[in-house]
């Protein structure tokens, strides 16, 4: 018989911020309430304060848990924020897409569908100030002087202003940390075949769409960038094919 494999048995650390984490997700610990001492969780588990200070380490990985110096210091429970949000979902998914675990064609559909959303809904909540940020990126991006590189930065940035613009705070942290995952390795892929000019210029149509609350001139836009970029890894993937046979 085939030997089994040998257990693993789960940390203590991990153990007592998982026990910690489902205090706070069920209200028994309040958000902004203080944690007990390293000491009195060290006895309340029975395990020596390095363990305590490693399971504190975990919560505050995943922004649950800060802490705090002087007097009245301490270790305290925080929401994470939309910036958290925002980051945890955006390092995720660019790991995930570095290791290439998604297809080029299921990373553009999602950008797709979400752009679609998000232009609905900016379309109905966008402010004139959203409009005007919107417009100074690609402003930026018809630039010649700028480099690839910082064009990539404001294709991100003007998706993420979009995604703001729909007014749902948890719609536009979610979003952009998608886009701000994906964004990047597809202009990575696309940057040295794509024309700058026509993304600037679909951008521009696509900011008029959304001054005339027009959603559905917006999607056609979108759908216009899609099929230009897709066509474009064609080229990519056709050239990697004749050069690295």
């Amino acid at each position: 018989m085939r030997p089994f494999e040998p257990i693993t048995v789960e940390s203590a650390p991990k153990q007592i911020a998982r026990r910690i984490k489902d205090a706070i997700l069920l209200g028994e610990i309040k958000i902004d309430d203080r944690l007990p001492t390293e000491d009195e969780l060290a006895g309340n588990f029975n395990v020596s304060r390095a363990t305590i200070r490693e399971a504190l380490k975990r919560l505050a990985a995943e922004n649950l848990v800060v802490s705090k110096r002087g007097a009245t210091g301490g270790n305290f429970v925080r929401a994470p924020s939309q910036a958290d949000i925002r980051q945890s979902i955006g390092e995720l998914i660019t790991v995930a897409v570095s290791l290439e675990q998604f297809t080029f064609e299921q990373v553009m559909g999602c950008r797709f569908e979400i752009g679609l959303m998000c232009c609905r809904l900016a379309s109905e909540n966008r402010t004139d100030a959203d409009l005007e940020a919107m417009r100074r990126e690609v402003v930026l991006q018809r630039s010649a002087d700028i480099t690839d590189v910082e064009f990539c930065a404001s294709d991100v940035r003007l998706h993420c202003l979009i995604a703001a613009a729909t007014g749902n705070s948890l719609l536009a942290a979610s979003a952009s940390g998608i886009l701000e995952g994906i964004e990047p390795i597809t202009n990575l892929v696309l940057f040295r075949v794509r024309d700058r000019n026509i993304i600037a210029d679909q951008h521009w149509q696509l900011i008029e769409c959304l001054a005339n609350r027009d959603h559905v001139g917006a999607g056609a836009i979108l759908t216009q960038q899609v099929e230009y970029l897709s066509k474009k890894h064609v080229e990519v993937e056709n050239w990697r094919k004749e050069n690295y046979k």
